[in-house]
């Protein structure tokens, strides 16, 4: 990438947005925004914002939009003007897209790409009800539990496996549904716009990294045309 990239990544629970997330920040300079972590951290530290997040948590309802804005906005508005970061988990609401497309306009920061991951439910329900975190070794990060190698690994390098309060299983129907009602809308708002970029989320991780690396570059040095 020639220039820093503001990036969306989108989709429902489940589809690998953590993933893809830390994946493409080893391979390019982005500050990775992961709402749903940064929420996880506040409920650690037992803060009023994670006392608040946490109430949320345990029946998949989304935070209320100002809040959700708020936190966003104090967080863009510290980073270096050449600073190219990836939002993950958030917007997840047309009034949070309309809120930031107000504050990037402010900070002169365009969106170059929306990526969507498409996964249908019932794969989202299998990754959901199988995901744990391993913890205790630095930035939680996801597994399967039916991925015994990594979960003996975690285990043996002294971490925690644990299953977020959101990934069970009545929880799951309840996220999925309010996906659905709230966030998907965001699918034609960034379509009409021209950002949106649709990757099917069905592949290897690698595979999926690699669909979104194509649009990057090409988002990065879009073809002369004329």
């Amino acid at each position: 990438m020639t220039q820093p990239q503001h990036i969306i990544l989108m989709g429902a629970p489940g589809a690998g947005k953590s993933t893809q997330s830390r994946l493409l920040k080893a391979r390019y300079p982005l500050h990775v925004l992961a709402t749903g972590q940064m929420l996880r951290d506040e409920v650690t530290k037992r803060s009023a914002l994670g006392l608040l997040a946490e109430a949320y948590f345990e029946t998949g309802a989304l935070l209320p939009d100002d809040v959700m804005i708020a936190v966003v906005t104090e967080r863009l508005i510290r980073l270096a003007p050449n600073q190219g970061f990836l939002l993950d988990g958030f917007p997840r609401t047309v009034p949070q897209a309309e809120a930031l497309d107000k504050l990037l306009q402010r900070l002169a920061r365009p969106i170059s790409a929306v990526i969507a991951l498409s996964l249908d439910d019932k794969q989202v329900v299998q990754r959901l009800g199988g995901r744990r975190m391993c913890e205790g070794l630095g930035e939680p990060f996801p597994l399967h539990i039916d991925d015994k190698a990594s979960v003996d690994a975690c285990l043996r390098l002294g971490g925690r496996i644990v299953t977020r309060p959101d990934d069970e299983p009545e929880v799951i129907v309840e996220r999925l549904r309010m996906y659905e009602a709230e966030t998907a809308p965001l699918i034609d708002y960034y379509r009409r716009a021209g950002l949106l970029h649709t990757i099917s989320a069905e592949g290897t991780p690698e595979e999926v990294q690699a669909a979104i690396v194509q649009i990057l570059e090409q988002t990065s040095n879009p073809p002369v045309t004329g």
